[in-house]
């Protein structure tokens, strides 16, 4: 590592250039004056005089439709970013199990100038003082475009990557309402002479009428599809005001873990009694993924809960098996008081970008940031003209370019973005003008067009945009929603010794309790067995006692 006083030289000379008035607009254009050296320049679009080159540890890129010739490293989306601040980024390595690499390489000392790491190994860096102070850099050299994403959020997901006050990282985000929705079919529903229901009674009285009328007209209707772990029924615990899985506040102000609570053994109760009426698949807890899927797309099952991006699953797929299915999003059930509950999941998504301690020009990884974000959401002219000029070295598929193949795979948008996107196309098509509708939501909204003039005479990537951005987005959204804040999104040093053992425990009580392969006492063993062998641990630690 460079000593301690050329650090010192360094911000000394970045004061010095400061005070001399180098700093300038945030304007995102391509006609900012060129920096005449390379000391630091935190201008958010200061453009270098020679380039400025920072490696990158990366996750194996399977990205295989950039035009031939065009690399990870050198693309349209890179080569936006070196032609206006004149920053480049070199692959170190890529890996498929990032974690086990860092942890190698924080023992070799060879890290990367840039890597995106998970909460665990971003503790561990700030532990062994690895990693750069952020703080300056995000003030002076994040782009209004960035610090709005980010301030969507109020405090809540910058406090999660500061130590003592101090930034050292920056969060790829967790946009908000990606909570699991009830997916019906429509069509179904008006084949038997019932209604969308609202009620948990009126949830499993559907899918018994489904089963009993054989909706499917296969003679194999079956009922919902859960996950091994029961996690996508989290709206059927919300009704009983159990939150599996989550930390929450409780009663008394204290975190502690919503799979503990006694609210479960009431919404276990009933997931046992519906499983054993036949309500919930019987073979649920063996079936591969693929087999869970094929139960939809084949048109036997119609009910299960997805959150709203459903249609970028296979199950967009349903439509060619049987053309007249017709998918729509319920935000159901609710409780006894009509809201639908769900808890806030982590704002980090992804993992958090950080930078090596020693690496001498941290706010060039902020302008690559800040222009990555610009050409990917098309937020400034300069980024919509620059696609513009270059149309042969899009992607080859003409798809929605993501952030797979840019200098830093760094995803971020605003918590309530999907609320924004709906909204965006749902004006472009009322007032038939387009001109205004971000760049990037076109294929939406002729998506949408399409669908309402053809039905699902679309192919199957046009139904499932439609069912993700219009029906998806819309019923994220519902008005009824209430959103709780978690508790807790971290790791505890209990917890990374004993968790994995908690949680596998956890899943093997309720799968039981659910498949009837044990009784609700059951559940009390399992509480008092957690809290003794970890749990009151990892609370206190929580809970700072």
């Amino acid at each position: 590592m460079k000593k301690t006083w050329k650090i010192a030289l360094i911000f000394t000379v970045c004061i010095s250039m400061l005070l001399a008035g180098c700093s300038g607009g945030d304007s995102g254009s391509g006609e900012e004056a060129v920096q005449e050296n390379n000391a630091p320049n935190f201008e958010p679009y200061g453009k270098y005089e020679t380039p400025v080159e920072f490696t990158i540890g990366r996750n194996t890129n399977h990205v295989n439709n950039l035009p031939e010739g065009d690399t990870i490293e050198n693309n349209l989306a890179t080569r936006y970013v070196e032609s206006r601040v004149n920053v480049r980024a070199k692959v170190a390595w890529e890996t498929d199990d990032m974690k086990q690499k860092l942890s190698l390489s924080m023992t070799t000392g060879d890290l990367p100038d840039v890597m995106l790491v998970d909460r665990e190994i971003f503790n561990q860096l700030v532990d062994n003082d690895l990693i750069a102070d952020l703080t300056e850099v995000y003030e002076k050299t994040a782009s209004e475009g960035i610090k709005e994403i980010y301030g969507s959020y109020g405090d809540f997901l910058l406090e999660q990557v500061k130590v003592d006050g101090k930034i050292m990282g920056l969060p790829m985000t967790n946009i908000g309402n990606q909570h699991q929705l009830l997916w019906v079919r429509k069509d179904w529903v008006d084949k038997v002479g019932a209604e969308l229901p609202k009620t948990l009674d009126d949830v499993w009285n559907l899918a018994r009428t489904f089963m009993e009328k054989d909706a499917s007209g296969t003679g194999k209707t079956g009922g919902f599809i859960m996950d091994q772990n029961a996690m996508n029924f989290s709206p059927v615990f919300a009704v009983y005001n159990a939150f599996p899985g989550q930390w929450i506040k409780g009663a008394d102000g204290q975190t502690v873990y919503g799979s503990v609570q006694p609210e479960m053994k009431a919404a276990l109760a009933d997931l046992s009694e519906r499983y054993k009426e036949g309500l919930i698949d019987k073979q649920f807890a063996v079936r591969s993924n693929e087999e869970k899927e094929a139960l939809v797309i084949n048109g036997q099952v119609g009910m299960l809960f997805n959150p709203w991006w459903i249609g970028y699953t296979n199950y967009k797929e349903s439509i060619k098996q049987t053309p007249e299915a017709e998918w729509v999003a319920v935000s159901a059930p609710v409780d006894d008081a009509g809201k639908f509950k769900t808890i806030r999941q982590d704002p980090i998504g992804g993992g958090i970008v950080v930078v090596k301690k020693d690496y001498p020009h941290p706010e060039a990884i902020m302008k690559s940031i800040n222009l990555t974000t610009d050409f990917l959401y098309s937020l400034t002219e300069d980024a919509v003209q620059y696609k513009k000029d270059h149309p042969d070295e899009l992607l080859t598929d003409n798809s929605r370019w993501n952030n797979d193949p840019t200098q830093i795979p760094m995803q971020v948008d605003y918590d309530d973005v999907l609320k924004r996107y709906y909204e965006d196309i749902m004006q472009a098509e009322e007032s038939g003008d387009d001109s205004s509708i971000q760049e990037d939501r076109i294929v939406s909204l002729r998506a949408y067009q399409e669908f309402k003039e053809k039905g699902n005479d679309v192919d199957a990537n046009t139904y499932g945009e439609y069912l993700s951005r219009i029906e998806g987005q819309r019923e994220a959204n519902n008005p009824n929603l209430e959103v709780i804040p978690g508790a807790f999104y971290g790791t505890t040093e209990t917890m990374k010794l004993k968790w994995a053992n908690l949680r596998k425990m956890e899943e093997e009580t309720i799968l039981k309790i659910i498949m009837g392969e044990t009784g609700l006492d059951e559940f009390d063993k399992f509480v008092d067995t957690w809290h003794r062998t970890g749990g009151d641990e990892i609370m206190a630690e929580i809970n700072g006692r």
